[in-house]
């Protein structure tokens, strides 16, 4: 299968282009850094920015799938140029893969597998809260529904959106505890919940 990915080069794109690779998928992660290379797993690198319309779309419409896991991380200190940093970059990305899917020739039907998240539905207590539930009220909510919303216009007789709800994304060296592990070594560490 032939899958193209923004946001290939983050904690979570690292992993997954790597994986697809090695299941015998040819992948394409779009990236600012490389144009090009092709590294040791067979994955290519493409130079683009999934904020700005370039030659990049072509390859994404050539994709059986597209994988869109771009957006400016959200950790750091939420000024109003951050967050809507945060906002736009998850937005305009959107909107230039969906619209490279639309000039797609191949008749096969396609996939896009957008990437969102848990935050969609806000803070809630101990509510069990479904996939069909509104989105919450806070600055974390409005990201992912207008992430949601942009990816969604994509979906038609040819393209299929697939929208996955991340949550906390842990491992040895990344995600959040990456971020949470030198905070705990200090001692400034303690319990995320009530345990409820």
């Amino acid at each position: 299968m032939r899958i193209f990915l923004a946001g290939g080069s983050g904690f979570i794109g690292r992993r997954l282009a790597a994986a697809l690779a090695d299941r015998g998928d040819e992948v394409t992660v779009l990236t600012r850094s490389a144009n090009g290379r092709v590294d040791g797993t067979g994955i290519a690198f493409i130079g683009g920015d999934p904020r700005v319309p370039g030659s990049w779309q072509h390859e994404a419409a050539a994709a059986d799938a597209v994988i869109n896991l771009a957006g400016a991380s959200i950790f750091g200190r939420w000024t109003r140029r951050r967050k809507r940093s945060i906002l736009q970059s998850r937005t305009a990305s959107t909107a230039n893969i969906v619209s490279a899917l639309a000039a797609r020739k191949n008749t096969k039907r396609g996939v896009l597998i957008n990437a969102s998240a848990v935050g969609y539905y806000g803070f809630h207590g101990d509510e069990e809260i479904g996939e069909n539930a509104a989105a919450g009220g806070d600055f974390l909510a409005g990201v992912c529904a207008a992430w949601e919303e942009a990816a969604r216009a994509a979906a038609g007789p040819n393209v299929r959106v697939v929208l996955a709800r991340f949550g906390l994304v842990l491992g040895e060296k990344g995600g959040v505890l990456g971020k949470m592990l030198p905070l705990a070594r200090l001692g400034l560490g303690g319990p995320l919940g009530s345990g409820k």
